[in-house]
């Protein structure tokens, strides 16, 4: 009993000195401006007390940068950017925040030297050697007296540092920057030359048509071609190529005729280095078709016209709008173009459309005469339900139209809510899934695959999706997007599905419709989705609707939060195609029983799109369901 009673004196004595132990610090004696300090504290019983660094002789309860010293131990403290006498404090965690140990501690001036040519280029890249301490966040820059920076690069990138130079010409400074309050300790004159280029192009090109450029310059990263209206104001860009691809490039004329001009545009101010006039002339179509065509027959359209690329002929009800969805074959699938005539009989056109604004160069109307017998449908179910077994790759726009809101809401915040609820409960657990984002950068057609594939773990998908922000300025490279879609989803086995969620049109001079088919080609199955939200264009539309058609998918249309989770949802599902005997798709859309395929009586094949080996002979009759599973 006297033995535990000794252990016990011991141990409260032992508590009792830790208790009432002094709070103390230790640190270097001296450290250099904007380098970390490492400091030891003992002896502090409060998760709220901290540790900061100060001028000596600071007044009582001030601080500068800190830590809080939830237990004791070695703690990263960021010097001052002035060299000076100052003092390491332990500061108590309440107002007036008394000083519970201190330390005196130099902080010592520290220089930079920089290495680099006594000119350059403007918007070149170029080498810079530096010396200097090498802290956390210091930097390597390029300004003059109205910016301290143009461009930067962090000294942990490496040494030498690659900078790019101003796009205006002049006089300039290299700095060495402390990533400590900015602070410059090091800098070198350079002078950055002028640049110039020349563009060159046929004088008069045909709406729509492809023509080359010619083009010399610098051809600095990002550099680009543009082709606009004459008159349009400086720095404005339309449809463009980067000169990376190198001379000449293709660009294709604007539909609508008139006057314009090709400019060479500098990537970071889009500075016009050259110009050239370039008159895009008229063009015109014909359109012959029967007078009266019977519901769900094919009708044989003659046609006359530019045959652009994607340029259409399309049958659609008298005085719909241009770029309204209809059956439709392009003009580069022969002549004349077999279209299939709709299901309701009435007043319709036959329409010769452009594939780029899907303007009507010619129209021939058309009456849809009641068939012998009624249309039937199809019913189609998928026993394994959504995705089960395939691959999944969502595709995300955040740039800056995204910021755009819709009531109280951002674009990019209904969109991070509905994605993570789909991710929740959509997607089954383990599906192998991929997550591909981009327009996070100003400026920028940055492209990331920010999750890459793997089986889905939604909780931690969904806190990725929470942290995304869209950045205005951003640019929406989907073309360069699409293409990376074959890389990100290699080694899946079965059916890729891709789900593209953007509210913009292409503004990287990239082509979807080219990076679809490339991806369609691959041999992989693979089925693209387009998810448009808020698209109030109609023009814009119907492009994604024929990208989709394309891609072996459908297009989606999404107005607000609610029709956007629904949108999600249904991209998900299975989607089917009902084809006749001579290979033609007479009727598409998804599975399930609450929307089935229609088509007038006859023999077909059903099947699953994306998965084409996957198919079933069924049996049209008129009036009647037939329900076909998978």
């Amino acid at each position: 009993m006297a033995a535990r009673h000794l252990v016990l004196l011991m141990f409260s004595v032992a508590w009792l000195s830790d208790a009432l132990a002094e709070p103390t610090v230790d640190a270097p004696a001296s450290a250099g401006v904007g380098s970390e300090v490492a400091v030891t504290v003992s002896g502090t019983d409060n998760p709220r007390d901290f540790v900061t660094i100060v001028p000596k002789g600071d007044r009582e309860g001030n601080y500068g940068g800190y830590q809080y010293v939830q237990k004791p131990g070695t703690f990263k403290l960021t010097a001052p950017a002035e060299p000076g006498d100052y003092e390491v404090r332990v500061l108590g965690a309440d107002s007036p925040y008394p000083t519970l140990a201190r330390r005196p501690i130099l902080i010592d001036a520290v220089a930079a030297t920089l290495v680099a040519p006594e000119q350059v280029p403007a918007g070149a890249k170029f080498q810079v050697k530096w010396s200097g301490p090498d802290n956390p966040r210091d930097y390597v820059g390029i300004g003059n007296a109205a910016q301290p920076y143009v461009s930067y690069v962090y000294t942990k990138a490496g040494n030498p540092a690659s900078l790019t130079a101003p796009d205006k010409a002049g006089e300039y400074e290299l700095r060495y920057f402390l990533g400590e309050k900015d602070t410059v300790i090091g800098t070198r004159r350079i002078n950055v030359g002028g640049v110039t280029a020349t563009v060159s192009a046929p004088a008069q090109v045909a709406a729509g048509a492809k023509f080359a450029v010619a083009w010399t310059g610098p051809s600095n990263a990002r550099d680009f071609v543009t082709l606009v209206k004459a008159g349009a104001p400086e720095k404005q860009y339309e449809r463009y190529a980067y000169t990376s691809k190198g001379s000449p490039l293709q660009l294709t004329a604007p539909d609508e005729p008139g006057d314009y001009e090709l400019r060479y545009l500098t990537a970071q101010s889009y500075t016009t280095l050259g110009r050239a006039t370039v008159k895009v002339t008229p063009i015109s179509a014909s359109i012959e078709g029967p007078a009266d065509a019977v519901a769900g027959a094919t009708i044989p359209v003659r046609w006359q016209g530019p045959n652009n690329v994607n340029d259409y002929v399309t049958v659609l009800p008298k005085g719909a709008r241009e770029g309204e969805s209809g059956n439709y074959r392009y003009t580069t699938h022969g002549n004349p173009a077999m279209v299939l005539a709709p299901l309701a009989p009435g007043d319709y056109e036959l329409r010769y459309s452009t594939g780029q604004s899907h303007a009507t160069l010619a129209r021939a109307a058309i009456r849809i005469t009641p068939g012998k017998l009624e249309p039937g449908f199809v019913a189609v179910t998928v026993a394994q339900g959504p995705a089960a077994g395939n691959a999944v790759e969502i595709i995300l726009d955040a740039s800056g139209s995204m910021l755009q809101k819709i009531g109280k809401e951002r674009r990019i915040d209904i969109a991070k809510q509905t994605l993570s609820h789909l991710i929740n409960s959509g997607i089954p657990a383990g599906t192998p899934f991929a997550l591909r984002v981009f327009g996070r950068e100003v400026d920028s057609c940055q492209s990331d695959l920010d999750i890459a594939l793997g089986p889905l773990n939604a909780a931690a998908v969904a806190a990725r999706i929470a942290r995304l922000e869209a950045k205005n300025g951003a640019k929406t490279p989907i073309g360069a997007s699409l293409d990376k879609v074959a890389d990100d989803l290699r080694g899946v086995r079965g059916e890729r599905l891709v789900i593209l969620l953007t509210d913009g049109e292409e503004t990287c001079g990239g082509d979807p419709a080219a990076a679809i088919e490339k991806l369609r080609q691959s041999g992989a199955a693979v089925r693209v989705n387009i998810v448009g939200f808020a698209i109030d264009d109609q023009t814009l539309a119907a492009t994604f609707r024929h990208w989709s058609d394309a891609g072996g998918g459908l297009y989606f249309d999404a107005r607000d939060a609610s029709s956007l989770d629904q949108a999600l949802t249904r991209a998900l599902q299975p989607a089917v195609e009902l084809v006749d005997g001579k290979g033609q798709v007479v009727a598409q859309g998804l599975a399930g029983t609450d929307a089935p395929l229609s088509a007038m009586p006859g023999n077909y094949t059903v099947r699953l799109k994306g998965r084409s080996s996957e198919a079933q002979p069924v049996q049209v009759k008129a009036k009647a369901t037939t329900t076909v599973a998978f």
